[in-house]
């Protein structure tokens, strides 16, 4: 039993000194971002960093003021290879913005400072600091830390009485409020350098768990939900207090989201972020009804997976929805207007009485995919003045030619026989014109730059900007066999991809200019494709993330990005 004990003290003494900088950011840190050096350097050198455009610009920073001149940017006096961290806290006073990092040589840090600053430097309790307009520097043989402080008005205002008795004699209530406001920020940033390790954000589970293993930065937010509805009704009450009636209540979760994460990665083939969002159990049931919806397979079906330059899927559950949103909107919209709670809450009800979920349901089914198929070059009529001799304004018609899309947008739907009878009733009006089962739109006075054509074919909606496509869809020669793509459709509730060189090469050069002809140019080389997707809800977490795949000329992406700042820096 000692040999166990001992054991476990041994690892937690060598946990905490590995995140000696983590055992400073308290635990009450609504955000806290990771910079994870050591995944950061096994993907980059020391060397590389100085050689590249952005070592280069912040040696040239650092030097500026210096007799002796470093060359490198790992001795500047800041640990680089050390985690450095961003943490964010907000209070009903002040909203603290703090950034912690690790020094190695505080004489060297020092010797970076300007003349002006070197001034300003005080010591007290054996740490150096100064104290900026609403910033406060303070560092050791250790640490570093910087706090900024911006004031919530609204306190103020609230505490006008109590805070006035403060008040040197004399003193104008704006460098009243400033004084006030350093002394809480040079307090918060005592505080924090003094936190007890038990009080820190190193022993949280959730902050922990949130960090992947090879991830380069992680973000972690406590609850986004609350930090928003706060953020809101302070700001609401900063810019206009008669707005006040219509700000969401402090420290109510608005968008039923709890705790998120991202992770940021740069491995071989590709960059990405991963985003986790929490849905608190009041929304959670909701959630899965209208979004764990399958893509009916006659919408992937119904494009050229090889051949699309972009696309853009969502698939959900009408029915479900209108099911559930008078729920949701008196959860939701309810927090963000507490005071007319009730009124939103009679305004679900009417619309569950008013509205038939089953019908809508199977007329607009939640699936909907937007395709981008081709640009194509295209004279235009656009409207411009002159003016005569006597300065009279005249209407000129003239053209120019420009970059249209060729797309097309298709809509699930179990009625067929309706959408017809929609489209006929179009007709009627004059909007649509029939020619055999296509209908050409007829936007009178809306000179689109492009013709519009719908069809509706196997409980679906066509409509796209190709009348040979129409054509085609109507004889039932719409259909692909491809399926590149299906899988990533099928298993989340919205994706949007894009071939990114398709896509540049497809523009006509002389819409492309010098800057940007260099950016395809790198893309051509390095890149691939790129795609946004949102997951599904499992349990109670979605997930999120954008991913820009490459052609892995580089060791890794990290790389491949200080290559494109490099080249574009020249």
């Amino acid at each position: 039993m000692k040999k166990i004990i001992a054991t476990l003290l041994l690892v937690s003494i060598t946990v905490v000194q590995a995140q000696k900088l983590e055992t400073k950011i308290p635990n009450t840190a609504d955000v806290v971002i990771t910079a994870n050096a050591e995944n950061i350097f096994k993907l980059i050198s020391v060397s590389e960093m100085d050689n590249s455009m952005i070592g280069k610009e912040i040696l040239k920073n650092i030097n500026r003021k210096r007799e002796n001149k470093v060359s490198s940017v790992s001795k500047a006096g800041v640990n680089i290879k050390s985690n450095a961290y961003y943490f964010f806290k907000q209070t009903d006073s002040v909203t603290y913005h703090s950034f912690l990092a690790e020094i190695y040589n505080r004489k060297e840090y020092e010797s970076n400072l300007s003349k002006r600053k070197v001034k300003k430097i005080k010591r007290e309790n054996g740490y150096n600091y100064i104290q900026g307009y609403s910033d406060f520097t303070i560092w050791n043989d250790e640490f570093l830390l910087m706090v900024d402080g911006s004031k919530s008005y609204s306190y103020f205002n609230d505490h006008k009485e109590r805070l006035n008795k403060l008040k040197k004699e004399g003193e104008k209530s704006y460098s009243f409020k400033r004084r006030i406001v350093n002394e809480w920020v040079k307090k918060k940033a005592f505080e924090i350098l003094n936190n007890r390790p038990s009080n820190s954000i190193a022993l949280n589970s959730k902050f922990q768990k949130g960090k992947k293993k090879n991830a380069s930065a992680s973000l972690w937010v406590r609850n986004y939900g609350i930090m928003m509805s706060n953020f809101i009704s302070s700001f609401g009450s900063k810019m206009y207090r008669s707005m006040s009636y219509f700000m969401p209540q402090k420290n109510n979760n608005i968008y039923g989201i709890d705790e998120v994460t991202a992770n940021l990665f740069f491995d071989k083939n590709n960059a990405s972020v991963l985003l986790d969002m929490t849905v608190n159990s009041d929304i959670k049931k909701s959630f899965k009804k209208i979004y764990n919806k399958r893509m009916d397979n006659d919408l992937i079906k119904g494009f050229d997976h090889n051949n699309v330059l972009a696309f853009w899927s969502v698939s959900m559950s009408t029915k479900e929805l209108l099911i559930q949103y008078p729920e949701l909107m008196n959860k939701m919209y309810g927090g963000i207007l507490p005071k007319f709670k009730e009124e939103i809450d009679i305004a679900g009800n009417v619309l569950s009485l008013i509205i038939d979920e089953e019908a809508i349901g199977r007329l607009i089914t939640g699936d909907a995919l937007f395709v981008l198929n081709d640009f194509a070059k295209k004279e235009v009529e656009y409207t411009t003045y002159k003016f005569d001799e006597d300065y009279k304004k005249k209407e000129v018609v003239k053209t120019k030619e420009t970059v249209v899309p060729d797309f097309t947008l298709m809509i699930g739907s179990k009625e067929e026989k309706l959408l017809n009878k929609i489209l006929r009733l179009g007709q009627k009006y004059k909007v649509l014109n029939k020619v055999n089962n296509i209908y050409e739109f007829d936007l009178k006075g809306q000179k689109l730059p492009f013709g519009l054509f719908a069809v509706v074919k196997n409980e679906v909606l066509y409509i796209t900007t190709s009348k040979t496509r129409a054509i085609n869809i109507s004889f039932g020669r719409g259909g692909y066999n491809s399926s590149k793509h299906s899988k990533l459709i099928k298993r989340n509730s919205s994706v949007l991809y894009a071939d990114i060189n398709e896509i540049v090469n497809r523009v006509p050069k002389e819409f492309i200019g010098k800057k940007e002809s260099k950016m395809v140019l790198f893309s051509n080389e390095n890149i691939e494709d790129m795609h946004f997707r949102v997951s599904k809800m499992k349990g109670n977490q979605v997930s999120a993330e954008v991913k820009l795949n490459t052609k892995g000329n580089e060791e890794n992406t990290l790389k491949l990005l200080f290559k494109f700042i490099n080249s574009m820096a020249k």
